[in-house]
């Protein structure tokens, strides 16, 4: 009697324990592989609150109706199907958006710093060509299903300024 007890005894451990920790794992490899990508920031494009080599975690489940200006987001490039960009929203569709003089404006308003980080001269490298020291943005009237992205270090990004508004069917995801 003692044996068919010690049987009954694992197998009711095993799906009290055993069947919750493995379905747990499961779920937590679905989740981490199709949910939430880690990602390593390849570049200096987001300096410095993004730094080279720093892991940032975006969201794939974050729709484009709940994106706010100054979400950091991660979309492909409209030119290379392989390459990523790493930005800001600056302006989402019926926008106006424009730069000028390194300060980045919404709708007519400058926008605000502790939303949208204003560069900083001291961790700027030397600029590459067809950039200028305030690298103006005209006026532009974000297209319906676009976003317009900026870097926070816009003296060497590659953003809208150069790609133009971003489908919102390219982004990916909103860092988290």
């Amino acid at each position: 009697m003692s044996k068919s007890r010690q049987k009954i005894s694992i197998k009711a451990r095993f799906f009290q324990v055993g069947a919750p920790l493995i379905i747990a794992l499961i779920l937590t490899f679905v989740f981490k592989s199709k949910v939430l990508i880690p990602l390593e920031v390849s570049n200096s494009y987001m300096e410095p609150g993004f730094p080279k080599g720093k892991t940032v975690y975006i969201n794939k489940l974050t729709s484009a109706k709940s994106f706010l200006v100054g979400d950091v987001v991660l979309a492909k490039s409209p030119m290379d199907e392989n390459s990523y960009i790493l930005a800001r929203i600056l302006g989402k569709p019926g926008d106006e958006v424009s730069i000028s003089a390194r300060e980045a404006y919404r709708n007519g308003n400058l926008v605000s710093e502790e939303i949208f980080p204003k560069p900083k001269s001291w961790n700027l490298p030397v600029l590459p060509s067809g950039k200028t020291e305030s690298d103006e943005k005209q006026k532009l009237i974000v297209p319906e299903k676009t976003f317009f992205l900026l870097c926070d270090n816009r003296e060497i990004g590659i953003d809208s300024r150069e790609l133009g508004p971003i489908p919102e069917s390219l982004i990916i995801g909103k860092v988290w």
